[in-house]
């Protein structure tokens, strides 16, 4: 305990508050606590790096079986890292804004487009843009009433922390979605929502990225939905484009 309190620059009265605070029996329940965590962790990330590395000889069930490994487990491991609070703050910024804009390039525009078709279907006005320069004037062009949602993995995208900064400077909250983990795009944000961080070969990193990331729009989606369920859901009934309409 002294030693936490120590490395931690708080006092062993503060460490015991803190057990206290989350329901723990003692600082002894707190050790084996986060001794089983940080195993559950380490097993997981050991078994999804061998279990999802492609080999030049795998069959294509072996191949197949893979790839839904490391979609559940990515999504597994990712559930660890909601924090609901975290998510209803954002959920109730998103209930006030005027426009949500969306931002991302590569692989995490492709998330960033998700969210936008979703909750444009629900009624809120939404923007993203393909190109960063469409990007970039968007952020120039944004204020307190608009809510901002980065989407970048590493959260070390040199675009992405441009328009970040922009947006700090222009009032504009910052949502961003990006793997747990110190990085330069989670300490500018205002709101983080954090994704599993691993990386294996044959892009299966790329992979896990963009499960994560869709997963937690769609957590951030269906929490907004849930409390304003009656509007949503007659709105979504309004959206649906029948096969006869498109003919």
């Amino acid at each position: 305990m002294y030693d936490l309190a120590r490395e931690s620059f708080t006092s062993p009265a503060t460490v015991v508050r803190l057990c206290k605070k989350i329901d723990i029996r003692g600082f002894t329940r707190l050790k084996v606590l986060l001794a089983e965590e940080i195993k559950y962790f380490q097993d997981m990330k050991l078994n999804l790096l061998d279990s999802t590395t492609i080999e030049k000889d795998d069959t294509p069930r072996a191949v197949i079986e893979k790839i839904t490994n490391i979609a559940v487990k990515t999504i597994e491991e990712t559930r660890v890292l909601v924090n609901e609070k975290q998510f209803m703050k954002v959920v109730k910024l998103l209930e006030k804004a005027v426009i949500i804009d969306f931002y991302g390039v590569g692989a995490s525009h492709i998330v960033a487009m998700d969210g936008l078709f979703k909750f444009m279907r629900i009624g809120k006005n939404v923007i993203t843009y393909q190109f960063y320069d469409r990007q970039y004037v968007q952020a120039v062009n944004s204020d307190a009433s608009h809510v901002g949602i980065i989407i970048s993995y590493s959260g070390e995208t040199k675009e992405m922390l441009q328009i970040a900064g922009i947006l700090q400077k222009n009032g504009t909250p910052v949502v961003a979605v990006t793997s747990c983990g110190e990085n330069s795009l989670n300490r500018i944000a205002d709101y983080n929502l954090f994704v599993t961080a691993k990386e294996t070969v044959f892009r299966s990193g790329a992979m896990a990225s963009r499960t994560a990331q869709l997963y937690i729009i769609d957590i951030l989606y269906a929490l907004y939905c849930s409390l304003h369920y009656d509007e949503t859901i007659q709105r979504i009934q309004q959206t649906r484009i029948d096969s006869a309409d498109v003919s």
